[in-house]
Formats: structure tokens, sequence, C-alpha cells
């Protein structure tokens, strides 16, 4: 009886929250930024920047942000990687940004290059795309997909690294991505996403 009671007293709060709100409104998010951290043979490592935003008066418990990293090309999307971050809390009114890392691996992020040169391009389009799940006190279920793409130059992406942009270099960098034989961290490179 006490839990129905609490049960009911809860919808009843929740009802209250609805009515002067004007409605209940899903999160928004925003894809604000890929940054390259290290880059090695095997693989480089990005840190995506996902900002979620409550329009509501009222806090949600965030379940997780859930994303893939791709690569956009004339044949379809290569995947590169994925990362997740959670659980929190999205306060009332606020935004709050999430950065988590994501590793990628360096021989389909190469493929991805030679692909972009093979079709007669210098830029790349990087694609993050994802799921924020979470729910209101069981009542009101929170599932927003989102998805943001950013095009960058071959030069900007692979540069950084120190990799040549022509078809016959790229492939004789994921040759040796393929096998391990060269090495040592790059600077970073920023991707600005939206």
């Amino acid at each position: 009886m006490a839990r129905f009671l609490g049960s009911a007293l809860l919808l009843a709060v929740m009802l209250v929250i609805a009515g002067t709100s004007g409605c209940i409104a899903q999160p928004t998010v925003a894809v604000q930024g890929v940054r390259v951290g290290t880059f090695t043979p095997a693989n480089t490592t990005l840190q995506v920047v996902v900002q979620v935003t409550n329009p509501n008066s009222f806090d949600i418990p965030i379940r997780d942000v859930a994303f893939t990293v791709s690569s956009v090309e004339s044949g379809g999307v290569r995947r590169l990687g994925g990362g997740q971050t959670g659980p929190f809390t999205l306060l009332a009114r606020q935004s709050i940004a999430k950065e988590e890392p994501v590793t990628l691996d360096n021989e389909a992020l190469l493929e991805a290059a030679l692909a972009t040169v093979r079709a007669g391009h210098d830029r790349i389009t990087f694609r993050v795309g994802g799921t924020v799940s979470g729910d209101v006190y069981k009542i009101l279920t929170v599932n927003v997909p989102f998805e943001q793409d950013q095009t960058v130059t071959l030069q900007e992406l692979l540069g950084m690294a120190g990799i040549p942009v022509s078809e016959q270099d790229v492939r004789q960098v994921l040759g040796a991505a393929r096998t391990g034989a060269s090495g040592g961290a790059v600077p970073g490179l920023t991707i600005v996403v939206g």
C-alpha cells in the first residue's frame, strides 16, 4: 500500500511539473567536437565531446550516451570506433558536456583515407551518431538519437599525423600500420563538429 501511495504521489508530482512547463520535452544533443589525442601505428585515440541539454524544469537521470564514429564514403559508411558515457543526472534547464575517449583502428582509418583519395576527393567526412538513453522515474522514457557530420581535409587529418596524402603514400602508411613497422606520437588535431 505504501509503495502504491508513493508511486501515485510521484505520478501526481510529475503531472504537476508537466502541467506547469506546458509539456515534457526530450533532451537535445549536439556533438561539440572530436579531438585526436594520440596517434600510434596501431590506433588513434579520439576525444569526442557530446553536449546534452535538458529543456525541462525537472532533472532527468541519463543511463548512457552511446555513439559510434564512422567515415562517410561513396560506397557507404565505415565504422571506425565507438564510445559510451554515463550514467549521470541531467539537471533541470541545464546542459552538460561529456568527453569520452574513442579508440579507432588505424587500418580502418587509413583505408577510409585511401577510399577518399581514390574517389579524387581531398576531404573526409566523419559521422558521430548514437543515442541518449534514460528515464524519468520510470514514467517517461528518454531515447534521443543524434547524428552529426564534419568534413575535414586529408591534409588536416593525416598531415598532422605526418602522413602524406597521395594514394601511393597512403598505401605505404597503410602497409606500415598493418605490420606495426612505424611508431611515435604526433601533435593533437581538433575537428569541430556542429
